[in-house]
């Protein structure tokens, strides 16, 4: 299992739409490309402020290109998403294997 996490540092302030847009996005995700994994948006208690974190879970690299794929093919999913490019300053990815969990 592979936990890919997206990290964006929001602009002052702004946070809080950043984290609505990403669940709201997210959650068309998650109904357009029929997936039914776990998934999480996360924003700071500690470290730089206005930080904003998209968690989701695949099964491999190659579960997540092609779900990547389908992502930006979606018009709605890309209009969704464009809403907060101006929210934003700045982003990334890492991708993490999941050893083991409780």
């Amino acid at each position: 299992m592979i936990l890919v996490r997206q990290t964006f540092k929001a602009k002052f302030g702004k946070a809080g739409e950043v984290s609505a847009q990403m669940r709201d996005s997210a959650q068309m995700v998650s109904r357009v490309i029929g997936m039914s994994r776990r998934w999480r948006v996360l924003t700071d208690l500690s470290g730089p402020f206005d930080t904003v974190v998209l968690e989701i879970e695949v099964e491999s690299l190659s579960e997540w290109e092609q779900v990547r794929s389908k992502i930006f093919q979606d018009a709605e999913i890309r209009q969704s998403m464009s809403r907060s490019t101006d929210l934003m300053e700045s982003g990334d990815s890492q991708f993490f294997t999941i050893e083991d969990q409780g």
